[in-house]
């Protein structure tokens, strides 16, 4: 049976049905655009509804209204974590720019900087020192974007003294 876009009111299809149809990056390609979103956070959008459509289940039946629904929500989970990372990365270059510079401080962070692990220690220099994107960091580094995401966290966290 094959997904139809139009099959909004009807009883749904399978979730494995969604998963093999083509329709599926049509649909993240549109709500995409209609956020706001590039070309490039298609991909994103796609894996996060396909991860959402095999949580379903094997025998849920699953509509084409859900499957909009469900991707809108990602679309608008995305923006919100790029506005708190814009806002986060903010405050660090406004902080970063002030010109009375402490050299203590600074000593103090590289410091740290050079006691984290390895990996910590390559993202460390790829994102806050190279200044390189999610995107670039995980390229370089071979992880996907929530990958490099939970390695800034644990950098945040080592520099801070919050190890667990």
């Amino acid at each position: 049976m094959p997904v139809r876009w139009e099959n909004e009111r009807g009883s749904g299809t399978t979730r494995d049905e969604w998963l093999e149809s083509p329709y599926l990056g049509r649909v993240a390609a549109r709500v995409a655009h209609e956020y706001g979103l590039g070309t490039d956070d298609v991909p994103d959008l796609l894996q996060e509804l396909r991860i959402a459509l095999w949580k379903q289940g094997l025998e849920q039946r699953v509509g084409a209204a859900w499957v909009v629904r469900v991707i809108r929500h990602k679309a608008v989970d995305l923006l919100r974590q790029r506005m708190r990372s814009r806002r986060r990365d903010g405050v660090f270059t406004t902080i970063a720019a002030r010109p009375w510079h402490n050299l203590e401080i600074d000593h103090l962070l590289h410091a740290k900087a050079a006691s984290l692990p390895p990996k910590l220690k390559a993202f460390y220099a790829l994102h806050y020192q190279q200044g390189l994107s999610e995107r670039e960091i995980g390229r370089r580094m071979g992880v996907c974007r929530s990958s490099v995401r939970w390695l800034d966290h644990r950098c945040r966290q080592f520099v801070a003294g919050n190890r667990r």
